[in-house]
């Protein structure tokens, strides 16, 4: 199998893996515990409504974001060190950065576009009315793009372990 197909499926697997974290996490939780990753003018309405106290929900953002991107780059330390073996900066942060972009195309497209703007599930009481917010898909799409830049630092972070790795053989 060619190196890239190689690359291209566990790309797919790390998406699908990551994908079942997440989504589970969102059915544990409910709606209101998520609510950092809701467009703008929802997340506003539920803090005026007092279904949320803004402050939690600034400190649930920091702490499950902290969780996701250890997962994410211990998932990924996975795949490039043990299945791969890899040992080199270049090929640790090339994988990363693809299985980075890929997961956040996963999550643009069939979490974010299918699920989250397409199902009653996310619609929190209160803010029925706002199909519109509901409906942004370019607030979700809008992060895909940003972290085409914003996953550098990451998939360096990732290049740096893999050769921290490497050297512990």
């Amino acid at each position: 199998m060619s190196y890239i197909v190689k690359i291209i499926i566990e790309a797919m697997a790390y998406s699908l893996m990551y994908g079942i974290f997440i989504s589970s996490l969102i059915i544990i939780q409910g709606p209101l515990k998520q609510i950092y990753n809701y467009p703008p003018k929802i997340m506003n309405r539920v803090f005026e409504l007092g279904l949320v106290n803004k402050k939690e929900a600034e400190n649930d953002s920091k702490k499950y974001k902290a969780l996701g991107f250890t997962l994410m780059i211990g998932l990924n330390l996975i795949f490039i060190c043990i299945i791969n073996k890899e040992t080199s900066f270049w090929k640790g942060f090339l994988q990363s950065y693809i299985f980075f972009n890929s997961f956040s195309f996963f999550d643009a497209l069939i979490l974010d576009s299918l699920w989250f703007c397409n199902t009653k599930y996310f619609v929190i009481p209160g803010t029925e009315d706002m199909k519109n917010e509901y409906h942004n898909y370019w607030f979700h799409w809008q992060w895909f793009f940003i972290g085409l830049i914003a996953l550098i630092p990451m998939a360096i972070v990732v290049g740096i372990l893999t050769v921290c790795f490497g050297l512990l053989r």
